[in-house]
């Protein structure tokens, strides 16, 4: 590993920390054990207090993925014309491969960094601004969406006396209140989280079977029906790569000698599992609206919470309340993105470390409440736009760094960690940058989504296919080595 050396900021912080604690900040700490450290590296010494073990990376995963949001992704596949058995072959199939990546992502938590600030190493200080402009569009979109999710069960729930928006107000207003007092709560609570919602998705499924069918009514054959599995495909791969943005976040304050196996297979576990559950039941749950008019009457009315509605009907008043439980499971859910929003923002620069991230919390959830409330109209159209952007996005980023970590660092010991601040040291970011344009360019040639269709996409059957995500990796894949090569020649970082 490189020399490491600690980094100062222009105004005499160490490493960026933020300036001037108020003098009540040690008396809330000890009383409360809010969080008040921002994207500071959290040091070996430092983890000897508030450790946590590796499998929370389990139990909080569990949580973030036993939710309503996950049974809506697993509805598509039914909503683009797939029969149930075809759109669980997706769901299987690309969950195996594709949470592998956050759980590989988990492991780099060890470092003491966050995967924002830790991805400087590979974009570059001021390349790394684009991961923190995505990064944040990203845990905003996904804090509405996740919302709009459980709010649509509340509506359900009560006959439309309860309006979305004011759903989504409740749900994002009880994750603010758990980011606002950070890790540590987050933990405590996601012990448990995942248990309420796991109950609601097996009452759903055992109420709700006979009514449910595996038939295939979709005549379509070839290309015409390799385009539905294509876009279905990008959608479940985006759901799990989303996670690749935080997924380092919640493991800082691990022991450092915690093996990297344990936090990939914990991490592995809590995200495979619950996705490929939930999503299976909500394809399971679309197919209710193929032989009964009224389950496809109450999907066009409430989305996949009035097809819950539907399944849960025969509990009675037991249902109702499991529908209760199902949309708080957005809470969980939500809270990596609350959380992590600002982390991505106190990468902008030494300005931003000196905002408390208590603030920047804040910031992130009248966000979320604001767009949440203006997108709950075009919800489907919103969520399968929003789900190919962010999936086009961390492509490129996990990417990027893969090829950082193998190609040019040689692994774990080719990094200064002290050095997460020292613009001397880090690179400037060129070659991110260039890549990152060439992996839209990708994008733009094969995506799909509510209100474009690109060319190379609209060659597959009548309506196009979504493989904006292969050629995003192909063209960034290939161009980030050459100009990294480049850029490290002529600028030795």
């Amino acid at each position: 590993m490189a020399d490491k050396r600690s980094s100062v900021d222009k105004d005499g912080s160490p490493d960026g920390v933020s300036a001037f604690e108020p003098e009540s900040s040690s008396w809330i700490q000890s009383k409360l054990k809010v969080e008040l450290k921002g994207i500071e590296r959290v040091t070996e010494e430092e983890r000897l207090h508030d450790t946590t073990k590796f499998w929370n990376a389990c139990t909080f995963w569990l949580s973030a993925n036993m939710a309503v949001a996950t049974l809506n992704i697993g509805s598509l596949g039914g909503a683009l014309g797939l029969p149930f058995w075809d759109s669980f072959a997706v769901i299987l199939v690309i969950n195996v491969v594709s949470n592998l990546l956050p759980a590989w992502t988990a492991a780099f938590g060890l470092t003491g960094l966050r995967m924002t600030t830790f991805s400087r190493y590979s974009f570059g200080y001021w390349g790394n601004l684009l991961v923190v402009v995505f990064s944040m569009v990203a845990t905003t979109g996904w804090n509405a969406i996740n919302s709009i999710s459980g709010a649509v069960v509340l509506n359900a729930l009560s006959d439309g006396r309860c309006p979305t928006w004011a759903g989504v107000i409740i749900i994002c207003t009880i994750v603010w209140v758990v980011c606002t007092l950070g890790i540590s709560w987050i933990h405590r609570l996601d012990v448990f989280a995942w248990i309420p919602p796991l109950i609601v998705w097996c009452v759903a499924a055992g109420t709700g079977a006979s009514q449910l069918t595996g038939v295939d009514n979709n005549p379509s054959s070839g290309a015409d029906r390799a385009a539905p599995v294509l876009t279905f495909m990008a959608s479940i791969f985006s759901f799990a790569v989303s996670w690749i943005n935080c997924a380092a976040d919640f493991n800082v304050r691990m022991p450092v000698n915690t093996p990297r196996w344990k936090i990939f297979s914990a991490t592995y576990v809590g995200i495979f599992v619950p996705t490929v559950l939930v999503q299976t039941l909500g394809a399971a749950l679309y197919s209710g609206t193929i032989n009964h008019p009224e389950w496809k009457q109450a999907y066009g009315e409430s989305g996949v919470g009035g097809l819950l509605k539907m399944a849960l009907e025969p509990a009675g008043g037991f249902g109702k309340f499991l529908m209760v439980l199902a949309a708080l499971s957005a809470v969980p859910n939500n809270i990596p993105n609350n959380y992590s929003f600002a982390l991505h923002a106190q990468n902008f620069g030494p300005w931003a470390l000196k905002i408390p991230r208590v603030v920047l919390v804040t910031f992130g959830f009248v966000a979320a409440i604001v767009i949440g409330c203006c997108a709950a109209e075009y919800f489907d159209d919103t969520l399968q736009t929003l789900l190919s952007v962010i999936g086009y996005w961390t492509v490129i980023h996990i990417t990027l760094v893969m090829e950082e970590h193998f190609m040019f660092r040689g692994g774990w010991k080719g990094y200064d960690l002290d050095a997460w601040n020292d613009r001397q040291y880090l690179p400037f970011g060129w070659a991110a940058i260039a890549a990152f344009a060439f992996g839209f360019v990708g994008a733009a040639l094969g995506m799909k989504v509510a209100w474009y269709v690109a060319p190379i996409a609209s060659l597959i059957g009548d309506s196009g296919a979504n493989i904006g995500h292969e050629l995003t990796f192909a063209f960034s894949a290939i161009t980030f080595p050459v100009f990294r090569w480049l850029e490290k020649r002529y600028t030795g970082r």
